[in-house]
């Protein structure tokens, strides 16, 4: 007897999502692709089919199914023709239409699953048909029958939010091209790895699969799947409104030349060598040897994490003018590796990379 498995994404279509367009669209073909290549592989257990929602209110266009219920082998890549961001956010009838829909029709089947992804940047702001308690039955019912969950945001607190749908599984993405790209790679490999657990139910009673498959469920987005690389760009020539620019100085702050000469571009105040200023920070790196460097680097990590609302894009600080190699001043920001809002330059990730066990 073959597994069917419901791919559902719930996707926001609001007017904040319009700037990443593009990006959606081709995670969203990706996904699909993804779910195609299960279904070639898995085609003597498993039968895969697709659907994908966008939602929005007061918009150009009603909330509706770009795709519904598709056999994966005949879904066919969504466009800009079919994705337009505009209007408000009604996720609780997205969500509640979508999981009516799904579960009259898993009712039809011999043996059914769904794996739902809901993606939005925005919370509830719009819904006329369903509630929020509503949904969270629906949810929870499905969960009993191992189904999985996954929530999927930016913009808002994603980890609270899915706690208040009962989601276990969440995730936080930035709105842009890279993120974004990293946050698609991050479900598609969670979906990967959850399709693999679906196969393995040969001989056991209807018991133990349910057990397993909500065992399956369980950290979709494990930290076994690599962490997407915060890579600061090589060459900074404009930030946005969120971005800092750090860059090595000295005690005096004569930012007479390399980043720290660049560095008044972006509000950096001659005679200040250290900390915040204008959209800069200042990290001093002339003043002796790296473990005099090393206090400095802590205090802006320290920083960093007070202040997750800004991006910090780290130059080769130390590596230029003071005379330091990447091997020397890399190991001071092995902690900013699991700060979320720390980008570092590609040469101290690789070193880190390559010998974690550094010293300086």
């Amino acid at each position: 007897m073959k597994t069917t498995i419901f791919n559902l994404i719930i996707l926001d279509e609001s007017g904040s999502m319009s700037g990443v367009t593009a990006q959606t669209i081709s995670g969203c073909n990706e996904t699909i692709n993804t779910i195609k290549a299960a279904q070639k592989e898995n085609a003597d257990s498993q039968e895969h089919f697709i659907s994908i929602y966008a939602f929005q209110g007061s918009g150009s266009y009603p909330s509706r199914y770009l795709i519904k219920n598709q056999p994966a082998e005949e879904a066919q890549h969504i466009t800009s023709n079919d994705y337009q961001p505009f209007g408000s956010t009604p996720l609780y009838d997205a969500v509640g239409a979508t999981l009516s829909d799904l579960k009259a029709k898993a009712k039809k089947c011999e043996d059914a699953v769904g794996s739902i992804t809901i993606i939005t940047d925005g919370y509830e702001n719009a819904s006329r048909e369903y509630s929020g308690s509503q949904v969270v039955k629906m949810i929870d019912e499905l969960k009993e029958l191992g189904w999985n969950f996954n929530f999927i945001g930016a913009d808002i607190d994603v980890h609270a939010t899915a706690m208040r749908f009962h989601i276990d599984n969440a995730m936080q993405f930035d709105k842009n091209e890279e993120s974004m790209d990293s946050m698609f790679e991050r479900e598609r490999c969670g979906r990967r790895r959850w399709f693999e657990k679906m196969k393995r139910s040969e001989g056991l009673s209807k018991e133990e699969i349910l057990v397993q498959r909500c065992e399956a469920s369980a950290d979709f987005f494990s930290t076994d799947v690599p962490k997407p690389k915060r890579v600061a760009p090589g060459h900074i020539r404009s930030l946005d409104p969120d971005e800092v620019f750090v860059f090595g100085s000295n005690l005096k702050g004569m930012h007479g030349g390399g980043a720290a000469r660049k560095a008044l571009d972006f509000g950096a105040v001659m005679g200040q060598g250290v900390g915040m200023q204008g959209q800069t920070y200042a990290i001093p790196t002339m003043q002796g040897g790296v473990n005099t460097i090393k206090p400095y680097v802590d205090e802006f990590i320290e920083f960093a994490k007070n202040h997750p609302e800004k991006k910090f894009l780290v130059t080769r600080i130390g590596c230029g003018i003071a005379g330091f190699k990447d091997s020397q001043i890399a190991p001071l920001f092995k902690e900013a590796l699991d700060v979320e809002n720390i980008y570092l330059p590609k040469s101290f990730i690789n070193v880190l990379e390559n010998d974690t066990d550094l010293e300086f």
